[in-house]
């Protein structure tokens, strides 16, 4: 299978090929159908909610998967809560994740 090239698999290379990576966490979380916010907990928390969050949404499954905005809106040392323009009208969508310490 070809290797496919995103704006996920470029921020990953970026930070991987940085000089000095303090401390990160990474993840794919299944989203639920019907829901218009998703929480992520990672481990070990991050000493304070001064971390880098980067979040792409997956759907492979259904031929017209429908498109969904989506902001950062809460953080904290053990994770974060992702918010959806509208609720999730089907259960084959997941949250890539990257969280990096400043």
């Amino acid at each position: 299978m070809p290797y496919k090239y995103n704006v996920f698999t470029r921020a990953l290379d970026y930070y991987r090929s940085r000089d000095a990576i303090v401390d990160w966490r990474k993840g794919a979380q299944a989203i639920p159908e019907g829901v218009d916010s998703i929480s992520v907990t990672f481990a070990p928390a991050f000493p304070d909610t001064n971390y880098l969050v980067i979040v792409t949404m997956e759907n492979v499954e259904d031929s017209l998967a429908s498109i969904y905005s989506y902001n950062i809106t809460a953080k904290h040392t053990e994770g974060f809560t992702v918010s959806f323009s509208g609720e999730i009208d089907s259960g084959n969508y997941k949250l890539n994740w990257i969280a990096q310490e400043h």
